[in-house]
């Protein structure tokens, strides 16, 4: 059975839902580089599992799994080989 492609990762910008309001950390209320769990086998209306930079995780209601799995897609179609390049990547955007 192949592992699934899991990535967590800081969104660099405040992330907007459906419901225009910006999600912040339920403690701390941080509003950027929130690190949101992607899971490409995960479309389900489940709530995504998130964590802010001072390291308090939650499961943010307003955000479902599909949308990270879309956002995981989206990223895997452009650029194929990010897997590969994770490290570097995190060396320059800062990683979780």
């Amino acid at each position: 059975m192949p592992t699934p492609a899991v990535l967590r990762w800081p969104i660099p910008e405040p992330i907007r839902c459906a419901d225009g309001h910006i999600i912040a950390c339920p403690t701390c209320g941080d509003t950027v580089r929130l690190v949101l769990g992607m899971d490409l086998d995960d479309a389900s209306d489940a709530p995504s599992a998130m964590s802010c930079p001072a390291g308090h995780a939650w499961f943010e209601e307003r955000l479902p799994r599909h949308w990270g799995a879309l956002l995981l897609a989206e990223l895997l179609d452009a650029e194929p080989g990010i897997f590969a390049r994770l490290e570097d990547l995190q060396h320059v955007h800062g990683g979780a």
